[in-house]
């Protein structure tokens, strides 16, 4: 395979990972856990700002946590090698979990997906408080 068709295909792997994550977050909203478990696995691990939380850990407090809108701004991919894509993007969230709002503001989301088989599964998210400009 040439560079350029190399290139079309990291893209095109990247851009239907981009789905993928975009169907977590609606999974995620709509508290479908069944669709949540197909894209992110037991053995996953997200990193919020309340701290460490593995995917069982996620989909028992899955009722307690009400996503009441987001928006993903600026999404952006790469393959460091080809059964492994790591997003990064901005995002807002608005919602409430265990009665505590989110807290304010964006966040700097970072999902690593990997392929097993055939299909590709998220295996670590984190994300990342933006600093507030004030002035």
């Amino acid at each position: 395979m040439n560079q350029t068709n190399r290139s079309h295909s990291k893209r095109a792997i990247i851009n239907a990972v981009i789905q993928l994550e975009k169907r977590v977050w609606k999974a995620a909203q709509d508290r479908d856990a069944d669709t949540f478990k197909g894209l992110v696995p037991s053995d996953a691990i997200m990193i919020f700002q309340s701290g460490v939380t593995p995917q069982p850990q996620y989909l028992a407090s899955m009722s307690e946590r009400t996503i009441s809108g987001y928006e993903i701004r600026h999404i952006r991919g790469f393959m460091p090698n080809s059964t492994t894509v790591i997003l990064y993007y901005e995002a807002l969230r608005l919602g409430k979990e265990a009665g505590r709002t989110f807290p304010a503001g964006a966040v700097i989301e970072s999902t690593t997906w990997i392929k097993r088989g055939r299909r590709w599964v998220a295996i670590l998210n984190q994300e990342t408080p933006i600093a507030v400009e004030r002035g």
